[in-house]
């Protein structure tokens, strides 16, 4: 029998018994739709957060400060001394999973920065928000203001209140006590609370940022490496090599960008969230497959007499059984196609419910049509094999 009659007989049992293939496709249709949804969403709001913590719309790039701390900072920071040279730079371009190293020049309109506090006798690298004016609200102190611009005066994260003051009660003992930053001493005025997904640990006015701070071409360099490869480790081997053979080795010490270590851990959460998530939604589209496989036995006990009279006038097995794999197949696809559609619906609600961009995936859409596909031919396959080995004595009586 040619493919295009098996596909039209198909076609004409499936619409035949419309009420019994609708209510089939029904749980083919729920089951792709949750798992395209989570997915989508999934994958949007881990990309969303990887943006927030790398300040960086590259999300096939991340990216990473280094930074040089000497021994004898106020020397120089006195001088202009820079802190690295084109053979560091060389240097770090050898090293396996760097894809590009260059330095790191401020802009000046760009809100996020990443600067060195004091925490516990050691200097760490913490990201610095400037806000233009008013600042966010803060749960204990002060916010910032437009009259604060000028003064030395910052709001930080009740998580950077604790590394800073381990021997404090709470974080709001921290409000009117200073931390160091860059050298430079400010007031803590208020206390907010920390958002693991923008990693904000200080909030200062831009103008008072600018005042005491000012970009310089040689004294930090960033790193980019390939999404698909482990910053955080990319980022130690360059510390490695830069203390065995950095220009400054002897002057101080390297260090990377905390927010390298913790963009690798959420973005492994989050991809482990989604798949968990994900694999308890699949659990209905095996449901919704044993549904499809009563669905073709029902349909080869009521056609008996059929198959019958295929198998005398010279149908083979294999067409027999290719009829009620292709039934079982287009429903399957035809669910697919509608939860895939309803997916992607309900993951651009939620993304802009969210407040995250939404954004076509095409792994996604190759994966609603490869289970749609995988579940057709997994639980067609047993009822249509059985169909195919029937008795043609038996069948015809």
């Amino acid at each position: 029998m040619k493919l295009t009659i098996s596909i039209e007989t198909a076609v004409k049992a499936i619409l035949k018994n419309r009420r019994r293939s609708f209510l089939t496709v029904i749980g083919i249709i729920v089951g792709i739709a949750a798992v395209i949804t989570i997915m989508t969403v999934g994958r949007g709001y881990e990309k969303y957060s990887l943006k927030q913590l790398l300040d960086s719309d590259d999300i096939k790039n991340n990216r990473t400060s280094i930074t040089f701390s000497p021994e004898d900072e106020d020397n120089f920071n006195k001088s202009s001394f820079n802190f690295f040279n084109e053979r560091d730079l060389d240097l770090i371009r050898s090293i396996p999973g760097v894809s590009k190293v260059n330095y790191q020049v401020e802009s000046p309109d760009k809100i996020y920065r990443q600067r060195s506090v004091l925490v516990d006798s050691s200097t760490q690298n913490e990201k610095v928000h400037l806000v233009n004016g008013a600042g966010n609200k803060v749960d204990d102190g002060k916010d910032l203001s437009k009259s604060d611009i000028g003064n030395k005066v910052v709001t930080i994260s009740d998580n950077l209140a604790k590394r800073l003051f381990p021997g404090l009660k709470s974080a709001t003992d921290a409000v009117g006590k200073t931390v160091e930053i860059d050298n430079e001493s400010f007031l803590i005025q208020g206390i907010f609370g920390f958002n693991v997904s923008d990693n904000v640990q200080i909030e200062m006015n831009k103008e008072t940022y600018l005042n005491y701070f000012r970009g310089t071409d040689k004294k930090n360099i960033q790193i980019t490496v390939p999404s698909k490869q482990n910053i955080a480790s990319v980022a130690l081997k360059v510390i490695d090599v830069l203390s065995q053979k950095g220009s400054m080795k002897n002057l101080g010490n390297y260090s990377y960008s905390n927010s390298a270590a913790l963009t690798d851990s959420i973005s492994s959460t989050l991809r482990m969230l989604t798949l968990i998530v994900t694999f308890i939604a699949g659990i209905s589209l095996f449901i919704s497959g044993v549904g499809v496989m009563n669905m073709v036995y029902t349909s080869i006990s009521e056609r008996i007499k059929e198959i019958g009279i295929r198998r005398a006038l010279g149908a083979t097995g294999k067409a027999i059984q290719l009829q009620f794999l292709l039934e079982g197949l287009m429903l399957t696809l035809f669910g697919g196609i509608i939860g895939y559609s309803l997916g992607e619906f309900f993951a651009f609600i939620i993304s802009k419910a969210m407040r995250f961009d939404f954004s076509f995936d095409p792994f996604v859409a190759f994966l609603a049509m490869g289970i749609s596909i995988l579940v057709g031919l997994v639980f067609s396959y047993i009822p249509s094999k059985s169909a195919s080995q029937k008795d043609v004595v038996e069948l015809i009586k």
